[in-house]
């Protein structure tokens, strides 16, 4: 069969290095899914899959599609696949997958309504039902569920592929093998130059660069697959398939290299790294990541630090995380520094710039993978002597000659300076003046100082004698406005003419 619909699944954020991986094992018509991608072939191409494909966690082969409008639904349409032709009634089988609907009330459900599908088919023809093993079943199903749209798929892998056989000790917060092969890709490490973890833990992702630099297939040491429990196994196939690559350990021509600070986890690495056909392609060394000096001039590392979640005290992290930066910038200038973290405050206290940041996840923790790229420049700027400062000082109180262009500009506007010069103007000085009395017999607009008019105001004015009124001719009555308003001030009394000064004054 040749027109099976295969999905190979995935970790999020590695559908794009998974269609280039597949495209470098010679599948050029792929398509890309959610979290996996979808190319077709037959069962010679599953096996190719599971057994070289470094960035698959499972390769599903479809079975059946359908629409349903109700639970029931499910049943019926999961009866009518002929499920006697996938495996024998000797085997374990068990049903697992994903369901994103709302005609299920518990996400449980619809894998319950399968297995007993398939146990009522087998009981309908044997008169018997295959076992279910939950944990370690021979046979898997998969069954995916999109509000109303069922796919049924065989799981060729069984359990993941990530489980490549050769890790056999761990530590406590171990690497996702299949997480080690994309981070190892996504840094585009060209497998010529030396490569470095300085925290390597039980040794995976140094396992998975040899392996990938030796161009041996990650799951050299696996024995279990689920595809050799079905009916359809092809022994000569899958031979076939293993015999396609190198299962030898090279000469890499460099050394990739793992160190740690605790021996103990070292040990760990060592021993893992024996399970695999890698020979002493990675060099081991008990040693802490301050004090590691590069072994040659460019290379790449790639460093899992602790993500704070067991140090419990953020200032400890952070100050781990910024010596971790200053190692970088004092010895390993020249190289890419990868970093995979996901503690973000604490990542930012490396003190460099990242040049890519790209979201992962290492099991349940949303992470970020940072490059920072070591250049001479990078180290930090250590504080100057008094020789040096002085020497600083110096240049800075030297003429700095401007550029041809901002000299002409200078130059035009001197000239013009000179042709239409600007007079300076002094600003008048504000005086202070302080409120000055009146005497109350003054004229208009004289003002006294203060003891004139205190010696005003004790010297009243002498009464003047009434002089008797002239009797005023006819004619007189038609004298002129001015010689009118002069003799009605005359007339004015000394409160009058007081008040009158004052107005005059606030006009002022």
């Amino acid at each position: 069969m040749k027109d099976l619909k295969i999905t190979v699944k995935t970790l999020y954020g590695f559908e794009d290095i998974l269609q280039e991986e597949l495209k470098e094992l010679g599948y050029d018509k792929t398509e890309k899914l959610n979290r996996a991608v979808q190319v077709k072939g037959g069962w010679e191409d599953v096996y190719r899959l599971n057994y070289r494909c470094r960035l698959a966690i499972s390769v599903l082969v479809e079975v059946a599609s359908f629409y349903i409008q109700k639970e029931k639904d499910l049943y019926d349409e999961a009866k009518k696949i002929d499920w006697t032709s996938f495996f024998e009634m000797e085997k374990t089988f068990a049903v697992k997958g994903a369901v994103f609907s709302n005609l299920f009330t518990h996400t449980q459900y619809p894998f319950l309504l399968v297995k007993d599908a398939i146990a009522d088919v087998f009981r309908d023809k044997f008169d018997a039902r295959p076992n279910v093993n939950i944990k370690a079943p021979q046979v898997m199903f998969d069954v995916y569920i999109k509000e109303k749209s069922v796919t049924v798929s065989l799981n060729t892998s069984g359990i993941p592929l990530f489980q490549r056989g050769y890790r056999q000790e761990v530590g406590d917060a171990p690497m996702n093998e299949v997480l080690a092969a994309g981070l190892l890709r996504l840094s585009n490490w060209d497998k010529k130059s030396p490569l470095i973890d300085p925290m390597c833990g039980s040794g995976t992702l140094a396992i998975e660069a040899a392996l990938l630099a030796a161009d041996i297939p990650s799951m050299v040491e696996r024995q279990h697959y689920a595809f050799k429990n079905f009916k359809s196994f092809d022994a000569e196939a899958w031979e076939k398939v293993q015999s396609e690559v190198n299962r030898r350990p090279v000469d890499l021509g460099f050394k990739i290299f793992a160190s740690d600070i605790d021996a103990g986890m070292l040990q760990k690495a060592k021993r893992n790294s024996r399970m695999a056909p890698i020979g002493n392609m990675i060099s081991f060394t008990v040693k802490d990541v301050f004090e590691l000096e590069p072994p040659s001039e460019k290379g790449l590392l790639i460093c899992n630090p602790p993500y704070g979640e067991r140090m419990g005290e953020d200032e400890d992290i952070a100050e781990l995380y910024q010596k971790l930066g200053d190692a970088f910038k004092n010895s390993f200038v020249g190289y890419d520094c990868w970093v995979i973290s996901s503690n973000i405050d604490a990542i930012k206290s490396v003190g460099l710039k990242a040049s890519k940041k790209i979201k992962v996840f290492n099991g349940n923790l949303e992470c970020s993978f940072r490059e920072f790229k070591v250049f001479e420049g990078s180290k930090k700027i250590k504080k100057p002597s008094e020789k040096e400062d002085k020497d600083e000082q110096s240049v800075q109180s030297k003429k700095i000659e401007p550029v041809k262009g901002e000299q002409i500009k200078k130059d035009r506007l001197v000239e013009r300076k000179q042709e239409h010069p600007i007079e300076k103007r002094e600003r008048p000085v504000e005086k202070k003046i302080e409120p000055v009395p009146y005497r109350k017999a003054a004229s208009k607009y004289k003002p006294v100082n203060q003891e004139e008019a205190n010696e005003l105001d004790d010297k009243k004015p002498e009464a003047k004698e009434k002089e008797p009124e002239e009797k005023v001719q006819p004619k007189q009555k038609e004298d002129s406005a001015e010689e009118k308003m002069s003799s009605d001030e005359e007339n004015l009394s000394l409160k009058e003419k007081i008040a009158k000064m004052k107005k005059y004054r606030s006009r002022d």
